[in-house]
């Protein structure tokens, strides 16, 4: 016989707006996270109304564990959602401090929601705190283990009343301070699986358990104060473990500890070359997102927080490319992060495919993730120059012997992975990943990573540096001749246009790219201006940065592409999201417009970045006019391209553009680090 109901879930489902409906999509925008908190092994998301929308462990990419996780105030037998109207909201990060606070407020009382995530340990900390007159404080919570509502068991652990969620080597445990009453029960099959819902059998007894889809609550009487703990392990009994030591600390006190951690990591990064205070605010903020983002145990960097698991709006953004990663890795550089770029280079050092080239993306942990468009040349010229710029900035004698085996096998590919007939690159899929054929800016990308492939051999086997530095020197003259056009004076962003043929179609990897995405080929395709046009200069220089040709292509970018509010877009005619002004494109061309001397440009994609921050201080990937976010958030190629212009240029990108579209072993090739320099 199932268990009677409690008052307290009885008095929660009287009270349900939606009465078992749907949940209302209006409520927020799941795409657009507002926040986020982590450790590189927990990673929270949370709405601007302060409900956690999404969990991440034991990696930051993967499983997702929750379905809702809400706080509510009950009084006068009626519960309030804090996350819903009446309330209205405030949100920032604590200075300095991967720690956001939330007020929720009316009127007549305020809410104030502090999160934090333990530097070290898999435990998300909530704090609520109000002047208001006394009441029970509500947390609901609906998980969905590894992303899935099947297969799941929960109980209520009498003894340190929490409640323990539990699937196949993933547990959740939650507790309150005070002392919570906890309730749990479960769903039946085919039943909504809204917030206390009618289809939920009821509470459970002391030593009863339930599986299936199962949910809960806890509820404590809040006098000024109460804090929440969940925590993430392989065991119920180590969760659980987890959360009371959690409780049994003043949060006062894992507070003070989480921003000390944090105030360690800055005082080890440079400092950016201006001291503005809304700059360095945004820069600090991105040196810290970067450890967000970042996995402790494998040193991948996902490109932003996953937001479409279904693929709906698009291919999914939770997972690490070898290309993001190699930006990311010089932004680490650039800001003296050396504790993420070695652990960065050595992610990609083993997610090298066979053929010595890197594959589309990968999740966290290496392995190789969804792909539309597995071969793209660029990731692997990239690749290679950051490895190169990782000498040059830190002489890391034994990093560098590391790197080497897998810098000489990708250079090989690339190598070989040239047509005869023009010297240009083989088709592959562009940097966008949206078509397949020859492209400006991935030839600008391994002509790169050849020029850095062979400063390394001149290291390491002199032999092949030679023939590296030639077959850059001979990519950068195949640009020159096959990628300028005269009748638009410009560089083209590609030729040959469409399915894979000849040597391109021999390598093991499916590619549809052409068909299933942009289409059949465009007449005149290649002459549509394109934002990746810029990589020819920065960073790599395949041609003169200064050059007329380049500062012609940046003519005609900045006429076709700027909009009115100084962004920029990625190409002429670009839809994806709503076709709005990139982040990364705009400080991209800020990076341009510094390599050479034009130092108000450079000011100016600096200051549109700062103007797009959102309320929080995280950057997006698009924004519209108005200046808000209209894609992911955050993005970590937009922080990782704020903190580029806002540090020196690194040695690397300073050398190239004093010797550009040539590869001679010359001191500029071979770049001047001392070994073992001082970090």
């Amino acid at each position: 016989m199932a268990p009677s109901r409690s008052r307290l879930l009885q008095t929660l489902s009287r009270n349900h707006s939606r009465n078992g409906a749907a949940p209302d999509a209006s409520r927020r925008i799941p795409h657009l996270a507002a926040a986020i908190v982590g450790n590189g092994e927990l990673l929270v998301t949370l709405s601007a109304r302060a409900e956690v929308e999404r969990l991440f462990w034991p990696h930051i990419d993967w499983g997702q564990h929750l379905g809702e996780l809400r706080l509510g105030v009950t009084e006068d037998g009626k519960t309030r959602w804090l996350d819903e109207p009446p309330f209205e909201h405030e949100q920032r990060y604590l200075n300095d401090a991967n720690v956001l606070e939330t007020v929720a407020r009316t009127a007549a009382r305020a809410f104030t929601i502090s999160d934090l995530v333990d530097p070290v340990a898999p435990v998300l900390m909530r704090r609520v705190e109000t002047n208001a007159p006394p009441a029970r404080l509500v947390l609901y919570i609906r998980p969905e283990l590894d992303e899935s509502v099947r297969y799941g068991s929960v109980y209520v652990d009498q003894a340190a009343r929490a409640l323990v969620f539990y699937r196949r080597g993933r547990a959740l445990a939650l507790g309150m301070s005070p002392q919570p009453e906890a309730r749990a029960g479960r769903i039946e099959p085919g039943a909504p699986s809204s917030v206390f819902a009618d289809a939920l059998d009821g509470s459970l007894q002391a030593g009863a358990i339930e599986y299936g889809q199962v949910d809960g609550a806890l509820s404590a009487q809040l006098d000024g104060t109460a804090v929440c703990a969940a925590a993430f392990a392989a065991t119920p009994e180590q969760a659980t473990a987890l959360v009371a030591e959690a409780l049994a600390e003043d949060f006062d006190a894992a507070l003070a500890r989480r921003c000390q951690h944090d105030l360690r990591v800055l005082a080890r990064a440079h400092e950016p070359l201006e001291s503005s205070p809304q700059l360095r605010r945004l820069y600090r903020r991105s040196v810290l997102t970067f450890d967000l983002l970042t996995d402790r145990s494998t040193g991948g960097v996902i490109a932003a927080p996953e937001m479409d698991e279904q693929f709906q709006r698009s291919g999914g953004y939770g997972f690490v490319w070898g290309r993001d990663m190699a930006f990311s890795a010089l932004a680490f550089l650039a800001a003296g992060r050396f504790d993420l770029a070695r652990p960065a280079l050595h992610w990609l050092r083993r997610t090298q495919s066979a053929e010595g080239m890197w594959l589309h993306r990968h999740c966290a942990d290496g392995s190789l993730a969804p792909s539309w468009g597995l071969h793209q040349i660029d990731e692997t010229g990239a690749a290679i120059f950051a490895f190169e710029a990782t000498w040059r900035e830190t002489g890391d004698e034994a990093l560098d012997r590391q790197l080497w085996p897998a810098a000489q096998r990708a250079a090989d590919f690339l190598l070989a992975f040239r047509d005869t007939e023009t010297g240009l690159p083989l088709p592959s899929v562009d940097l966008w990943e949206e078509r397949w054929g020859r492209h400006a800016y991935s030839a600008a990308a391994v002509y790169g990573g050849l020029r850095a492939a062979a400063a390394i051999a001149a290291r390491h086997d002199s032999d092949r540096a030679a023939d590296y530095a030639a077959a850059a020197s001979e990519i950068a003259a195949a640009i020159e001749h096959s990628l300028w056009d005269e009748r638009s004076m410009c560089f083209l962003r590609g030729i040959d246009f469409g399915l894979p043929t000849g040597d391109a179609a021999r390598l093991p990897y499916p590619e549809e790219i052409a068909a299933s995405v942009a289409g059949p080929p465009k007449p005149d395709a290649g002459r549509t201006i394109d934002a990746s046009l810029l990589g020819l200069g920065w960073p790599y220089a395949a041609v003169e940065p200064g050059g007329d040709r380049m500062r012609r292509t940046i003519e005609a970018l900045q006429e076709r592409l700027t909009f009115e509010d100084g962004g920029l877009a990625r190409y002429d005619g670009d839809t994806y999201a709503g076709g709005n002004a990139w982040l990364l494109t705009t400080l991209w061309l800020g990076l341009w417009h510094r390599q050479v001397g034009d130092d108000s440009g450079h000011r100016r994609s600096i200051a549109y970045a700062i103007g797009r921050q959102t309320p929080v201080g995280l950057l997006p990937e698009q924004c519209s006019a108005s200046g808000s976010p209209t894609w992911v958030v955050p993005l970590t190629w937009s922080h990782a391209m704020f903190v580029l212009a806002t540090r020196p240029d690194l040695q690397i990108v300073r050398d190239f553009t004093a010797a550009p579209g040539r590869a001679g072993l010359d001191s500029a090739g071979l770049g001047n680090a001392k070994s073992k320099r001082s970090l």
